[in-house]
């Protein structure tokens, strides 16, 4: 990983650390950044398993072994980022389903009040 990229992630949690779940717009800032994050986790796992799965794809047989075999295991070691890659799809969308039970169980609390006009009784 490189160093920009870990700085961004130790950027990234310090931010959801930092929220305290005061307000609406607290909950609904680190559910929209849970969601970013697990969605660029998500991207990141599923173009690493594509990677991996094509370099040991090109990998020689080993003795008694054919390419079938080859693209087989290959698929086989890949298919465990492919499953995180689909587990952070999850995480991202339970992050955004939280937001979604939140507006239904406790409307009141998040629903946004729309401001009275004052009425100018002196004309």
């Amino acid at each position: 990983m490189a160093e920009t990229e870990r700085g961004e992630l130790k950027r990234i949690m310090a931010d959801l650390e930092s929220i305290e779940f005061e307000t609406g717009s607290d909950i609904r800032r680190y559910v929209e950044t849970t969601r970013k994050l697990s969605r660029a986790l998500s991207m990141e796992l599923h173009f690493s398993a594509q990677e991996l799965e094509g370099a040991l794809r090109e990998l020689p047989p080993g003795p008694g072994e054919s390419r079938l075999a080859m693209r087989k295991k290959a698929k086989a070691v890949s298919r465990h980022l492919r499953r995180g890659a689909e587990a952070q799809q999850h995480v991202g969308v339970q992050a955004a389903r939280t937001w979604g039970s939140l507006s239904k169980h406790f409307e009141y609390l998040v629903k946004r009040r729309k401001r009275k006009k004052v009425l100018d009784l002196s004309a």
